[in-house]
């Protein structure tokens, strides 16, 4: 992640145009999560980052203060397993809430 963000920084120093960006996803679900192990508005900043990075996910919004993620995403694009597994290897332990 840094590195791209590094690239991204330097393309625009640069003047360079960006690669072209991923379609833009369209949510057909949204799950809920209970997030465990953020401990600062960092964590909760990077986990966010990292679920946007998914292809097929539309929306993220981390809470710190209620230990949750709620994603909205596309059902045909990505899989809630697929999310809990990026929430895991961001470092955290992620729980669907059951709605």
């Amino acid at each position: 992640m840094k590195t791209a963000l590094l690239l991204l920084l330097t393309s625009a120093f640069l003047g360079l145009a960006a690669e072209p960006s991923a379609p833009t996803a369209t949510a057909s679900a949204t799950n809920q999560f209970r997030i465990t192990g953020m401990t600062c508005a960092g964590c909760a900043g990077g986990l966010e980052a990292e679920l946007r990075l998914t292809p097929g996910v539309a929306r993220v919004t981390v809470s710190l203060t209620n230990s949750t993620a709620v994603v909205a995403f596309d059902a045909n694009r990505v899989a809630t397993a697929k999310l809990l597994k990026v929430i895991r290897e961001a470092g955290f332990k992620g729980a669907l809430v059951k709605p």
